[in-house]
């Protein structure tokens, strides 16, 4: 059975991590990259932000950023296809070739935040290697074997557990609150109402989860 891990990857000369730093108050989360041999890569990036102008600004000043185009346009989500210069050279390519599979990654001042599957042990450790010499620091935070269902807690249905996570992911528990119901709404395509009542639901269980004596 393979591996679910979920880590964080920080260097200070990240441009996804500088990108983040710049526009604290924009949540980015990766949708997919691609590359090619040493060349460019390319980051498809969805963007729940209150002020586009400021993030678009942003991108035109990093000198890391080569292009740059909305391909989705919605009130507080966005949509980017962008190209970055790729500092790290060959040495990148390695990653290319490790058997994993990412789950979810998104991107916030402290450092770039994933879920990922790996084969086995073996692939994650040559994946963490591969970070190491990219100079990027690897923090392992959670490992479990994959079943599908592991990082959903009984009673917690798939609909709430993704509010939840995108509740959290977009800021709306931090305090001060960085994104408004409408923001984590937005974000997953739903009514402002819809998504209170997956999260009123989703957090009653997880209390009775921790609260109950015979938890569901």
């Amino acid at each position: 059975m393979g591996l679910t891990a979920e880590f964080r990857l920080f260097s200070e000369h990240d441009p996804l991590i500088q990108l983040a730093r710049a526009v604290p108050e924009c949540t980015i989360t990766v949708e997919h990259d691609e590359q090619t041999a040493a060349g460019p890569i390319v980051f498809v990036l969805r963007v729940v932000c209150r002020s586009f102008e400021t993030f678009e600004e942003t991108l035109e000043s990093k000198p890391a950023v080569l292009e740059f185009t909305p391909i989705s346009e919605e009130s507080s989500v966005r949509i980017y296809h962008t190209v970055f210069e790729n500092q790290y050279s060959e040495e990148i390519d390695e990653l290319l070739f490790n058997k994993t599979l990412i789950e979810r990654w998104w991107v916030t001042s402290d450092g770039e935040h994933l879920k990922q599957q790996f084969a086995d042990r073996d692939e994650l450790a040559a994946y963490r290697d591969s970070c190491r010499k990219l100079a990027m620091d690897f923090r392992l935070d959670r490992l479990y074997e994959s079943s599908g269902d592991n990082d959903r807690l009984p009673g917690v249905s798939e609909k709430q557990h993704e509010a939840l996570r995108a509740a959290y992911e977009t800021g709306y528990f931090d305090v001060p609150r960085q994104a408004s119901l409408r923001d984590v709404a937005d974000s997953l395509d739903i009514s402002r109402s819809a998504l209170a009542e997956r999260l009123h639901r989703g957090q009653a269980h997880v209390l009775e989860h921790y609260f109950s004596d015979n938890p569901v």
